[in-house]
């Protein structure tokens, strides 16, 4: 995982996807009808100039699932990420300069179907998105105001799994998510407005699998 860190956001995506294409044959779908799971990711969240919360941060997620034929099962997914944040200043008055933080925490609740196509398991779901968003200002050391509050939205979910047995009911399990965020709107929020992501967030990592 640390080499990840070492490229771009593309070049990781890129490797992880090519990582689940090319693993061997010994990779097997989850026999029993419940599995459960936890990964270690690196989490992607896109921005701009106009969504200013954005970047790479490490993050978790679970997973519980329960087969429900040969080749489908239905799950929960439970992920969270690191924190988002950037620093900006301006002045409330001509004689003070105000510096403030704004930062973006999320999580996300995923209900997915998980499918077998030869050695790779397709992912694909909703998410519920929570949010905590927040700004602290200070001027001259002396705090100038607070914001915070939650928010909630929801994301498509599209994803990629394979599942390489290690032991017996044991797997190696290499994961990549795609999940595009409903559009907001934040007019007339300056919170919003200074703590939006960019739509898509791609979450990459690899993790184990137990089945039972």
């Amino acid at each position: 995982m640390a080499m990840l860190w070492n490229l771009s956001a593309g070049q990781r995506i890129v490797v992880v996807v090519l990582a689940l294409v090319v693993v061997p044959s010994v990779v097997a779908a989850q026999q029993s009808p419940v599995y459960v799971g936890a990964t270690f990711n690196a989490v992607t969240q896109t921005h701009s100039e106009a969504e200013p919360m954005g970047g790479t941060v490490p993050g978790g997620s679970a997973v519980f699932g329960v087969q429900v034929s040969r080749r489908v099962a239905i799950e929960f997914e439970p992920s969270f990420g690191g924190k988002y944040s950037w620093e900006y200043t301006y002045r409330p008055s001509p004689t003070s300069i105000a510096d403030v933080v704004a930062t973006r925490r999320d999580s996300f609740y995923s209900l997915q179907v998980r499918t077998r196509v030869g050695v790779l398991e397709p992912v694909a779901g909703v998410s519920y998105v929570h949010g905590r968003i927040s700004r602290h200002a200070t001027v001259a050391g002396t705090t100038y105001f607070d914001d915070s509050r939650t928010d909630q939205g929801l994301a498509a979910v599209l994803g990629l799994d394979a599942a390489v047995k290690v032991a017996s009911h044991v797997h190696f399990v290499p994961t990549f998510r795609a999940l595009a965020r409903a559009r907001e709107n934040s007019a007339d929020d300056p919170l919003g407005e200074q703590t939006r992501p960019g739509r898509f967030v791609f979450r990459y990592g690899a993790g184990v699998g137990v089945t039972f």
